[in-house]
Parts: C-alpha cells; sequence; structure tokens
C-alpha cells in the first residue's frame, strides 16, 4: 500500500515576529478516513440501490411564470444520475490506492417502486453477492433524490430574445457499506449539497430545458458521489509549518539544511547549538526547530516531546515580550497531538502494525 506520509515544499515567507525571523512552508499530510473499515474490506462491489424519483416530485420548471409541461423531449433523465455518483466514487477509490479491487454491480436491486424509502440488502443477496461475485464489502446507494427549482425568465427590461435561465437543484445521497461477516451495515449515512446556475441567453430552446438542468444535476451527482467516497479512503491536506531563523552562520547553515528538506543535517547543527545556549528564549526557538525537524522525519512522539520542551523554556521569559512565539507554539503543540492520533488511526486504517 501507498505510504501514508508525503512532504511537499511549494512555499516560502520570510516573516518578522518579535524581532524573530520565521521560515514558513507548507506540506501535506494524510489524515484518517472517516469511517474505519475491518483491515480486511479491500474487494468493494459498488451497487445501486436505488429508485428513481418521480419527476413530478420535488422539480419545479417554470418558463415566463408558467409550469413547464414534462415530456415533448423535456423530460430529465433522473434515473441516470446515480450512475454519474458511482462513476465518481469508483475513481476516487481507484485514486486512493486504498482498495484492492473496486467493481460496479451492474444489475437491478430493487424492482419496487417506493423511490422515497430505504430498503436494506437482504442476508440472501449480501451472501450470493460475496460468494458468487468474490468481493468482501458491499458500498451500497440506498437514495439520490433531488430538489430541482428552475425559472427562466424575461430580462427586466422586456427585450424579447434575452432571458435568464436561473436554476438551483438541492441532492442528498443516502449509502449504506456492508462487510462480510457483518449483517447489518458497519455505517450508514446522508450527505447533501448544492447547485446554482444562472446564465443569461437569447434565444430559449429545448438546451435551457434539457441538456443544462441535466448538466446540473450530473455535476451535483458527481459531487455527492466524490463526498461518499472520501468518507472511506484517506485523504491528503496542506498544511503551514515553520521554523525560527539564527543570525550566526551555524543557525544560518542549519536553516538552509532545512530548506532543502535535509531535516536530519539541520538537526543535527540544531543540537549542537541548543548546548551552546543559555537564553530560555533562544533554546525554547531551536528546540521548536528541532520539534519540526523530527516531525519531517516522521518522529511523531520525539516531535511532540520537543515542543513541550520549547513551551517550558519560554515560561521562563516574559510572556508579554514572545507572545507571539508562544502563540506559535501553542498551536504547533496541539497540530502534534492531533497528528499523532491521526497516525494512530492511518495505522490502523491502513492495516499496519
Amino acid at each position: 500500500m501507498k505510504n501514508k506520509i508525503e512532504i511537499t515544499f511549494f512555499s516560502l515567507l520570510l516573516l518578522c515576529t518579535s524581532c524573530s525571523s520565521i521560515y514558513r512552508f507548507s506540506v501535506d499530510i494524510q489524515e484518517p478516513a472517516k469511517v474505519t473499515l475491518p483491515v480486511y474490506a479491500q474487494n468493494v462491489l459498488i451497487l445501486d440501490n436505488t429508485v428513481t424519483q418521480p419527476e413530478d416530485m420535488g422539480i419545479e420548471r417554470k418558463f415566463d411564470g408558467e409550469p413547464v409541461i414534462q415530456g415533448g423531449g423535456l423530460s430529465l433523465a433522473l434515473d441516470t444520475m446515480v450512475w454519474f455518483a458511482i462513476d465518481e466514487i469508483t475513481v476516487v477509490f481507484d485514486e486512493s490506492n486504498f482498495f484492492n479491487t473496486i467493481a460496479v454491480y451492474r444489475k437491478p436491486v430493487r424492482n419496487d417502486t417506493e423511490w422515497f424509502s430505504q430498503v436494506e440488502l437482504s442476508p440472501e443477496l449480501q451472501s450470493e453477492l460475496y460468494e458468487n461475485e468474490k468481493f468482501n464489502t458491499l458500498l451500497v446507494i440506498d437514495r439520490l433524490l433531488f430538489t430541482f427549482k428552475q425559472d427562466v425568465i424575461r430580462s427586466p427590461n422586456n427585450i424579447s430574445s434575452y432571458w435568464f435561465n436561473d436554476i438551483r437543484a438541492d441532492g442528498i445521497i443516502t449509502c449504506s457499506m456492508y462487510c462480510l461477516g457483518k449483517e447489518k451495515p458497519v455505517t450508514t449515512f446522508s450527505i447533501s449539497d448544492s447547485m446554482f446556475y444562472r446564465r443569461a441567453f437569447f434565444n430559449h430552446s429545448i438546451t435551457n430545458f434539457k441538456k443544462i438542468p441535466e448538466f446540473v444535476l450530473s455535476n451535483l451527482s458527481y459531487m455527492l458521489g466524490n463526498q461518499v467516497a472520501k468518507r472511506f479512503t484517506p485523504t491528503w491536506k496542506t498544511v503551514d509549518r515553520s521554523f525560527f531563523l539564527g543570525y550566526n552562520s551555524r543557525m544560518q547553515e542549519a536553516s538552509g539544511f532545512a530548506a532543502n528538506s535535509k531535516w536530519a543535517l539541520a538537526e543535527a547543527i540544531w543540537n549542537t547549538e541548543l548546548g551552546k545556549k543559555e537564553k530560555p528564549v533562544v533554546k525554547a526557538k531551536i528546540s521548536f526547530n528541532l520539534s519540526v525537524a523530527n516531525e519531517m522525519q516522521d518522529k511523531f512522539q520525539t516531535a511532540l516531546e520537543w515542543a513541550e520542551k520549547a513551551k517550558n523554556y519560554l515560561s521562563n521569559t516574559d510572556a508579554k515580550d514572545y507572545k507571539n512565539e508562544k502563540e506559535i507554539i501553542d498551536k504547533y503543540i496541539s497540530d502534534l497531538e492531533i497528528r499523532i492520533k491521526n497516525n494512530l488511526l492511518l495505522d490502523e486504517q491502513w492495516g499496519k502494525e
């Protein structure tokens, strides 16, 4: 599986704070999935367990104040929207490298007309899918529902050929995840989102009542599918980090190493310099730097210990004079504590002992 820690530097800013120069940079860190699945849940089959909502439920379209009559080529293909969500889930799962196998079950699961209801998979169907399809995890789309309001209105200055197509679409998707050996879903949840579209045009046509509405609904379905997939996969987040610069040659040398990701070399110099310093605030800054250097080398517990030492050194100074330094160190300690907890959960999710 892919390593869960990846570092990317892409910005540099020199900043003066309480007579201290700070080197700021950004890193990408991995955060755990919101849902922790059993480690064996590696072969995922995605199923459509929805019933398409009727177009006369939750869909309101008007042209110049009058309702748009369905039919005549203007009916919306609501039955296809779930496949846009499923396609996006498949893409996100595949790009995450978190699962071994991802596939889509193309057969209809339900044959009823209760479009608003949510129906769990029967134990018999689950067993059939596990045994015959060779999967151990089932991601089931239970419902995909929309409210859709479209107004095609004449321009305020009453120019007959100038119109506004004004659309708001709200969607909600409900999903369940089943795992082999568990008859009930390990999780069931709903996600909602909205999409807006407003554009002027000169000639109203079938494009405005068919292609554009379906474009809005399909994109909203993609958005919902993306959010579903990210519930089950670790994600990457860009965060800010920094270290204090020094003015003597050795501290500048260490900063140069750190700026070029040579953290072990920077750490060695900062360790040496720490032993030479006496002022608590200077020792606090170097300890903070050592904390960052250890985090960048994936030594998170050691990083937290150095950050705590930096806080202790700073407590022996006048807090009013070093308020910004104190805030930087306190926030970093909080960030490290969260990252340590997240990494424990990531290890569990990736199956690392």
